[in-house]
């Protein structure tokens, strides 16, 4: 419900933002070229952002799946930077995890949970009308909570912890339309501040793939098209 209601308060904020910044879509339906370390990149100089943020990735060997919403500000087209709210789909099951406590077996299954939020900077390193390569840097923070499964098959919780993570990577993204932009993502990601279990858990390279929408652009891209019919 909370992610749903700040989906909802941040469109509504996409519709404010989009309409004070409206006098300035004109100028960017300009022919743009490939461009490799570019210090800008169209002819706006900021634009405020909103994404649905839909990611696949692992942890230790284990597929999990990962909604978010971002938002923030994109400056000259190459410098974004903003905050993401982002949760496991559903719980991430490990079968090879020790937990220390006198109820657990070797083979106890581990559920975890993870919420967390982040700040997040990205520099595109290149940009063409349709590709884009770019270099994630994100720093999280939030809780990871975990049980495993005692030799009667009940599951119990055995941690509840915050913990905090910095991940860099490389990131490439194809624009399908200006709001619709799957993506692949492979980095390494730090955890601090948590738990041994964790650490050892989420401390560790990753690969993720998804799709973004980005709302601004889509209501952009539907009134615009409203416009250009009247």
């Amino acid at each position: 419900m909370r992610l749903l209601s700040s989906v909802l308060f941040l469109f509504v904020l996409t519709i404010v933002s989009s309409s004070a910044l409206a006098e300035n879509d004109s100028i960017t339906d300009v022919p743009l070229k490939s461009k490799l370390f570019p210090s800008e990149y169209g002819l706006k100089k900021w634009k405020f952002m909103l994404g649905l943020d839909a990611r696949r990735s692992f942890f230790k060997g284990t597929p999990v799946k990962i909604n978010g919403l971002r938002t923030g500000l994109e400056y000259k087209g190459v410098h974004r930077f903003g905050l993401g709210i982002y949760g496991l789909s559903k719980n991430a099951v490990f079968n090879n995890i020790q937990v220390d406590h006198p109820a657990a077996t070797d083979t106890s299954r581990v559920i975890f949970n993870v919420t967390y939020g982040s700040l997040f900077y990205e520099r595109v390193f290149f940009k063409s009308p349709k590709w884009e390569f770019a270099i994630p840097t994100e720093f999280s923070a939030g809780s990871i909570s975990g049980s495993f499964e005692d030799t009667t098959g009940v599951f119990k919780p055995f941690v509840e912890s915050p913990f905090s993570a910095l991940s860099l990577g490389f990131q490439a993204k194809y624009y399908v339309f200006k709001w619709l932009a799957p993506n692949v993502s492979l980095g390494y990601r730090f955890t601090f501040n948590t738990l041994p279990e964790v650490k050892g858990t989420f401390n560790r390279p990753y690969y993720s793939f998804g799709v973004q929408i980005l709302l601004g652009e889509l209501y952009r891209a539907i009134f615009k098209r409203e416009k250009k019919e009247d």
